[in-house]
């Protein structure tokens, strides 16, 4: 079983990143006014023809050795473009610890395309006991960018690519939590996961009066390549727009576009807390999807005690994200972890993904530091070997989910176990926004409550709560002992639907 694991500090502790790159200061610049998409798209199909090299380069075993705590000590303190009267600077980090494969890292400035040059020197290594004998050109494992964003004019990070094709942002006031991937490969299959990695980058430096930053990825792996572009701005939500070309090297089991993954311990019922003391612990609460015929779903994600796959068929797909709902620092109680600050992730297809579904994978776990949780989409057919696939979408990390969804929706879901009956589970859930906050309880607002697979719902109430502007429901479910139920949930005034669809997958209460 593959397991993502993180470090809070530093980002996912996954795939790794290295290179030796000595003499870089003297490789002369490439001119390439025409550098662009095509160019790393030329250098994608022409790696798919090729065998793939996946030769580890040795890591000195100062660096190797490092705990995810030391590691996050190393800080990169001399910014590329500081100065430079930029709105965006990068820094780099080194190879160690988990960070075990190669990264080249250009420059593109007007056309010249050249290495970045390392410098050891510009890395402090806090209270690190650091030997004499570190190599002076390790090269870089991975990089993030800075920007002018909480407290102007200096510049904080605000994304980050390290590990893999890892990458996550924040806007203003958020820190990392849920992390998007540039590919995801056979997650959660017996065959086991392959992680594609981007093995080169080309940080293109932005003009003086520039909004975004556009970055290029090479990437590969043992059985994809592709050719990623991305354009970056930051703000208040920060945005990466996705374009992409992948090549199969040979067919695979599951081909996951767009992937995202999170953390979900434990909240309101769901999830094993083992004696934890908060009251939830979670980047993520709930799975939200917008169909292409107008119908938007919630799913509250889970922490279930075996692995846990859930399809969801769509059409013409609007888009699907993580979302954290609740922005209170009461409902988790962390004056360190501020999952209150963790941004919601929103994916939007540009153009026509047609037929295909979001898939949704929910590992155990007890432990706070390891993304149990991946989203993807799975497009109905997937292409022959080298044959391109484009896509395109933009990313969104956001914390304010006002005027995403527009329907009412679940703002709640909280799970119990009923005392009367084995098995059963009390399920609650909170519906609110949109037209539901301005009608009067005494609206005629109708439940529609269903539950499959044998399951049978010992009662159902609806009541509206008048403080809070919001409605709630109230069931009392028993689902079949060896069978999870399926159930959905939505509200109607006069036959015309009100809110957006609860669905869960819910299990037999343990006896």
């Amino acid at each position: 079983m593959n397991i993502y694991r993180r470090n809070r500090s530093v980002l996912k502790l996954l795939s790794a990143a290295l290179l030796g790159l000595a003499g870089w200061a003297m490789i002369p610049p490439v001119y390439a006014a025409d550098f662009g998409m095509t160019t790393v798209e030329t250098k994608a199909k022409t790696l798919v023809d090729r065998a793939y090299d996946a030769k580890p380069l040795p890591i000195p075993a100062f660096l190797k050795d490092l705990t995810p705590e030391q590691y996050a000590q190393i800080q990169d303190v001399s910014p590329l473009w500081r100065g430079d009267n930029l709105p965006f600077e990068a820094q780099f980090y080194l190879p160690g610890s988990w960070f075990h494969r190669p990264v080249v890292i250009r420059s593109v400035v007007n056309g010249v395309v050249r290495p970045v040059p390392f410098t050891l020197e510009h890395f402090s290594f806090g209270k690190l006991n650091v030997p004499q004998n570190i190599p002076g050109a390790l090269g870089y494992a991975g990089f993030r960018l800075l920007a002018p964003l909480d407290n102007p004019p200096h510049h904080n990070e605000f994304i980050s690519f390290l590990g893999a094709t890892y990458f996550r942002a924040v806007g203003k006031g958020a820190i990392y939590g849920t992390s998007a991937r540039g590919l995801g490969i056979d997650t959660a299959q017996p065959s086991g996961e392959i992680f594609p990695y981007f093995k080169e980058f080309w940080l293109v430096q932005p003009k003086p009066d520039a909004t975004t930053m556009v970055v290029y990825a090479l990437m590969d792996s043992s059985v994809a390549t592709g050719a990623y572009r991305f354009t970056i701005q930051q703000g208040d939500s920060s945005t990466v727009h996705v374009d992409a070309t992948i090549y199969l090297r040979k067919p695979v089991q599951v081909l996951e576009l767009a992937p995202l993954t999170s953390m979900y311990w434990h909240g309101h019922g769901r999830g094993v807390t083992a004696g934890d003391w908060h009251p939830a612990q979670h980047d993520s609460s709930d799975l939200i999807m917008a169909n292409g015929n107008g119908e938007w779903t919630t799913r509250p994600i889970n922490n279930p005690l075996h692995i846990q796959t859930t399809t969801y068929d769509m059409d013409h797909p609007e888009g699907f994200g993580l979302i954290q709902e609740d922005r209170q620092f009461s409902a988790y109680e962390g004056i360190e972890t501020d999952y209150q600050r963790r941004p919601s992730v929103w994916v939007q297809p540009d153009g026509d993904w047609g037929k295909g579904q979001v898939r949704l994978v929910e590992l155990p776990t007890n432990n706070r530091d390891m993304d149990n949780i991946a989203v993807f989409w799975v497009p109905e057919h997937e292409p022959a070997p080298k044959t391109p696939l484009h896509f395109a979408y933009t990313l969104r990390f956001f914390l304010n989910n006002h005027g995403l969804i527009p329907l009412p929706h679940p703002v709640g879901t909280y799970l119990g176990d009923d005392a009367k009956v084995p098995g059963a589970r009390t399920v609650v859930i909170d519906f609110a926004g949109g037209a539901l906050t301005k009608l009067p309880g005494t609206t005629p607002v109708q439940l529609h409550l269903d539950a499959g697979n044998g399951a049978k719902i010992l009662s159902q109430e609806l009541e509206w709560e008048k403080d809070g502007h919001f409605w709630r429901v109230i069931a009392v479910i028993q689902p079949q002992p060896d069978s999870p139920s399926n159930v959905r949930c939505f509200l109607t005034l006069n036959n015309q639907v009100m809110s957006n669809t609860w669905t869960y997958l819910l299990h037999a209460a343990k006896e």
